[in-house]
């Protein structure tokens, strides 16, 4: 019997959020990456991109969560991030490879002064 796995949605991500029009922002998205809904981002040169922790200057510092899934391997493409006022699951954050625990934790920090918050639940 074929099994059927519902993809994930912005209701698994988002737990709350203080108001829609201002928790949300509408962004460009740096070319040559497939974003996963729930990429923890960076901000570089206007633009967003997956989180570098071991990155130089603002690619190594959270700044928002991205809202939606969006192809950007052939060019940048705009997308909606999480970029204040929200409760976020954090299971359903994506993270770059090899992170390590403390580099996820500044990066909840980082989260946490915009107003991310990142938890199992409420």
């Amino acid at each position: 019997m074929a099994t059927f796995n519902q993809p994930k949605d912005l209701g698994d991500l988002l737990l709350l959020q203080v108001s829609p029009g201002w928790t949300k922002s509408n962004v460009t998205l740096l070319a040559g990456t497939d974003y996963p809904l729930g990429q923890v981002l960076a901000k570089v040169a206007g633009k967003y991109q997956p989180l570098d922790p071991a990155g130089n200057g603002t690619a190594k510092k959270a700044v928002a969560v991205l809202a939606e899934r969006v192809d950007a391997t052939a060019g940048d493409q705009s997308g909606v991030v999480i970029a204040r006022g929200a409760v976020l699951a954090i299971a359903h954050l994506v993270w770059p490879t090899g992170i390590d625990p403390a580099q996820q934790a500044v990066a909840l920090d980082e989260l946490n002064a915009l107003g991310i918050v990142a938890r199992v639940t409420l």
